[in-house]
């Protein structure tokens, strides 16, 4: 999905105003709508019903005495504060503060630090305060709420709307105070300043809420010419017919595993065969042969191997039996391996962890598509310099090597070899624990299998997982979650992605 600069989204507004008849409290209206149906949907996952919304004197306050509006229809404890006085509110942002008071909602003005005072801890605090046309860094009270919701946030999930206040809707750069949200709701199209690196500490989730910009229009508007959100509304899954059999859908092979790290390659076969992989192959040092095909399971089909690391590997033979090729979770670094699969194999190949000790120049010089999943350490080893620039950098690396790139972290960013990039924004901190990065190595093997192009799997895999790990933090919080929690959340997955 394309983003959108700040001047451009006024435009936008201006001419659907203009142009198109549509009156600016309506366009509120909608937006208010959008925001209190995903505070209903926050409210029924955590079980409250207690909402602060936080208003500032512009744009963005109209929005939250829109959703207030909405909000009061249902038997919640809904409170409004408005951070300066209610007389600077003017123009359509009025209109819908009268009309949340005539619902019965009366807001609370707050204008200095002693009136930031609660009777109940809020299940979801909506940040209205500061919007797409603030600039710099919050200043005098402004900033004192923004560290109040900060302070609260460990008790309360932190819905932005448009923009978490304090950071730059172009840049994403946060001058000075910057809401840390757990969800940021945008109107019409995301914010270019939304998907910057430097924004991922702020923003939380995206959601996109349609306020009825007409499509002629938005087709108009100039995408970021630097990267585009990676939105699940626009990702294919390959199709299945109802005559297809198991080797209709791919044959993968992983090469991984060693003493001490057998787990690395059983949870990427899992996650393989959980992505709709026909049929998942291991290749895997005979010393640990047992415990591998132990953890994997019954449905993977593990082949021990003597001395991996010594070229004593005929890979020719598994060639025209398999569809894609994952080699590095687990297996040590084995530079002439990974040199010899990169001369042999015929088929798209993931090249993760271990596997990236080879050089840039021999990965340009592979006989098959490949696709890089560094972490920034392991992109660090592999390209000589750390990373200080995230889109730059990996962009650099992809027309480097001819090869798609995907730089894991928050903000995993996936760059084609001809500039394209897309950045994803599902997931959470609970991601971080050992073996997510061989679930997405999984993934994405069972999505090249599938005949996908490159740079589609990779955009496909890192939302997937994204997906899953959110799905499993639901579920077991993201401070208890696991790898194998994520394997086991892919179908939940696979269902939003096919039905959204």
């Amino acid at each position: 999905m394309k983003t959108i600069s700040s001047a451009d989204m006024r435009e936008l507004d201006r001419r659907t105003i203009e142009e198109f008849n549509v009156p600016g409290d309506v366009l509120m209206e909608r937006a208010g709508q959008g925001v209190a149906e995903i505070t209903l949907d926050i409210l029924n996952a955590r079980m409250g019903d207690t909402v602060l919304l936080i208003a500032g004197t512009g744009n963005n306050g109209g929005d939250v005495f829109a959703a207030a509006s909405f909000l009061a229809e249902v038997e919640l404890d809904v409170v409004v504060w408005i951070c300066g006085s209610k007389r600077k509110i003017k123009g359509d942002a009025e209109y819908h503060l009268k009309k949340m008071i005539r619902r019965g909602i009366h807001p609370v003005e707050v204008e200095q630090d002693r009136d930031l005072v609660l009777e109940r801890t809020p299940a979801v605090i909506v940040d209205g305060l500061l919007g797409t046309g603030a600039k710099g860094a919050p200043r005098g009270f402004m900033s004192e709420v923004i560290d109040f919701i900060n302070e609260e946030a460990h008790r309360s999930f932190v819905l932005s709307i448009d923009i978490p206040s304090g950071v730059d809707a172009d840049s994403g750069i946060a001058e000075g105070a910057a809401v840390r949200a757990n969800l940021t709701a945008t109107m019409c199209l995301p914010k270019t300043g939304l998907i910057r690196p430097e924004a991922i500490p702020y923003v939380g989730n995206i959601e996109v809420i349609d306020i009825g910009i007409p499509a002629i229009l938005k087709e108009q508007v100039a995408a970021c010419p630097d990267a585009e959100l990676i939105d699940r509304a626009n990702l294919l899954i390959p199709f299945r017919g109802n005559e297809t059999h198991k080797g209709d859908h791919g044959h993968v092979l992983l090469i991984g595993g060693s003493i001490g790290f057998t787990g690395a390659i059983a949870m990427a076969a899992r996650a393989a065969l959980r992505s709709g992989a026909g049929l998942v192959s291991v290749l895997t040092p005979e010393e640990v042969y047992p415990i591998v095909a132990q953890a994997a399971g019954p449905e993977i089909m593990v082949h021990p191997v003597p001395n991996i690391g010594k070229l004593d590997v005929d890979f020719s033979k598994h060639w025209k039996k398999v569809n894609a090729v994952c080699a590095g979770p687990g297996l040590g670094q084995h530079p002439e391996l990974i040199e010899q699969l990169l001369k042999s194999c015929p088929v798209p190949l993931v090249l993760d962890a271990d596997a990236l000790c080879v050089s840039p120049e021999q990965i340009a010089a592979a006989t098959c598509p490949v696709v890089l999943t560094p972490h920034p350490g392991e992109f660090e080893r592999l390209f000589g310099k750390p990373i200080t620039d995230r889109w730059a950098q990996t962009r650099a690396a992809a027309g480097l090597t001819g090869q798609t790139v995907a730089l894991k972290g928050a903000g995993t960013v996936v760059a084609h070899p001809d500039y394209k990039m897309g950045v994803n924004m599902s997931g959470n901190p609970g991601m971080a624990t050992a073996g997510s990065g061989d679930v997405l190595a999984g993934i994405l093997s069972a999505l090249l299998g599938r005949d996908m192009e490159p740079f589609e799997a990779a955009i496909t895999a890192v939302h997937l997982h994204g997906l899953a790990g959110d799905i499993a933090a639901e579920d077991m919080t993201q401070e208890a979650m696991i790898a194998t929690d994520i394997i086991r959340a892919l179908p939940d997955a696979f269902r939003m992605l096919q039905f959204s």
